[in-house]
């Protein structure tokens, strides 16, 4: 065991600091914290001992797939570790040694600041704790903040904590942490929307009777290409190679758009390729395509977790004459009669305000930041994140300045994809 694995500490309404007895009083508005039931605290910078507590909390308690074990253990393997980020994650236990909460937090090192934030960065679209159904028995959302605070002492040093993308609720419960306050509106949300037992009823009621007229119009056009199916691969060769033809797809989408090219991140792209081949991601990852004819027209990474189907990477080829079409939309109906197919009761199109998702989703789902300083240097570094928090927000939020942003942010791709290719012809010159 690591030291911070051995760590513990028991809580029973104050923390015990290790080596004595003294007990630091908890208040709660002002008055004496009612004593919690007793648990016990640990916490931990390695996954490996962790498995099977965490796979069982998964599968009795409430998450997101974005959570589980599989995606932020591969998550660290991949990524983390390059980025220099520690992992510091605390367990909560009852007195019968199960665990009631695990919160998926690691030490990040920047600059000048060491910040606590959730595992998974930015390939989780939602952040949070894994819960017990038993959790609310063992701490109200009164009590939580000084739960919160007797964590804190005993983490790992940091001097700023940053929590991000958080839901109002983690299934079907209240996410304790909307109690800290000083929350931020996310600059995004998320939506999704509810599933019906058959595929055609969903269908019917959700699209106009223009829009299915235009949807079978474009099916008609695109099947001159060739016939049209989804295709779900089945080896490990086959189903890396629709995942390389869909990273291939997207980093043209992103040069398009001028946004930096995710998979030239260290670590990202080996993170995609571990889950879709992994045994033990089998039935979690779904990757996918839609073939049309010979050609892979669009492709998908997505996720199945707790009844839930999260469409989490896509592509479509803009190169092709059927890209005028709708191949992406195409893929994305017949993902979604996967879905109901499969016994998904919600398709959730994860974070995101793109304007496409309003035709499907009737759920949107606010997301949270917050930002809190541990020390002088965090409070140094206080406002430049909120400011870029709210600069971000603002942006994102106002449709005029968002459509200016994505115009010149477009212009300067292209730009640089015009010097990229005149530094080319100079070098074979």
């Amino acid at each position: 065991m690591t030291e911070l694995t051995s760590k513990f500490e028991d809580m029973t309404g104050s923390l015990v600091l290790p080596g004595t007895e003294k007990a630091r009083k908890n208040k709660v508005f002002g008055k004496q914290k009612p004593a919690m039931p007793q648990i016990l605290i640990s916490v931990h910078d390695e996954f490996a001992p962790l498995k099977a507590v965490w796979q069982a909390l998964e599968r009795r308690g409430d998450c997101s797939v974005f959570q589980s074990f599989i995606w932020l253990s591969a998550w660290q393997r991949h990524i983390g570790t390059k980025q220099g980020v520690k992992p510091a994650i605390v367990v909560g236990w009852d007195s019968e040694g199960d665990a009631l909460f695990i919160f998926p937090l690691g030490i990040g090192r920047g600059t000048v600041c060491r910040t606590l934030s959730w595992l998974g960065g930015d390939l989780c679209d939602y952040h949070g704790p894994l819960l017990s159904s038993q959790f609310s028995r063992y701490v109200s959302m009164a009590q939580f903040s000084a739960l919160w605070a007797d964590i804190r002492e005993i983490l790992p040093s940091h001097h700023i904590v940053a929590l991000s993308r958080m839901p109002a609720r983690i299934g079907g419960q209240a996410n304790p942490f909307m109690t800290l306050g000083a929350m931020r509106a996310h600059a995004s949300s998320a939506h999704m929307t509810m599933l019906k037992e058959d595929w055609a009823s969903y269908y019917e009621e959700k699209r106009s009777s223009g829009s299915k007229k235009r949807d079978r119009q474009k099916r008609r056009r695109i099947e001159k290409f060739g016939a049209v199916s989804l295709v779900t691969p089945e080896t490990d060769e086959e189903k890396l190679g629709t995942l390389d033809i869909l990273m291939a797809q997207k980093s043209a989408t992103f040069a398009r758009m001028g946004i930096a090219n995710l998979f030239d991140r260290p670590g990202y792209r080996e993170f995609y390729r571990d889950l879709a081949v992994n045994p033990e991601a089998d039935g979690l990852i779904h990757v996918s395509h839609l073939a049309v004819g010979d050609t892979i027209a669009a492709a998908n990474w997505g996720a199945s977790f707790g009844g839930r189907y999260s469409y989490v990477l896509t592509s479509y080829d803009e190169s092709t004459e059927a890209a005028r079409f709708g191949p992406g939309m195409i893929h994305l109906m017949e993902l979604m009669s996967h879905a109901t197919g499969t016994g998904h009761t919600v398709f959730d199109f994860t974070i995101g305000d793109e304007g496409y998702k309003e035709q499907w989703c009737e759920i949107e789902v606010a997301l949270h930041d917050y930002v809190e300083p541990n020390t002088l240097i965090g409070w140094a570094g206080l406002g430049p994140r909120i400011v870029y928090l709210q600069i971000k927000r603002f942006i994102k939020q106002t449709p005029v300045v968002w459509r200016v942003f994505t115009r010149l942010r477009a212009a300067r791709g292209l730009l640089s994809g015009a010097c990229v290719v005149r530094a080319r012809v100079r070098a074979f010159a």
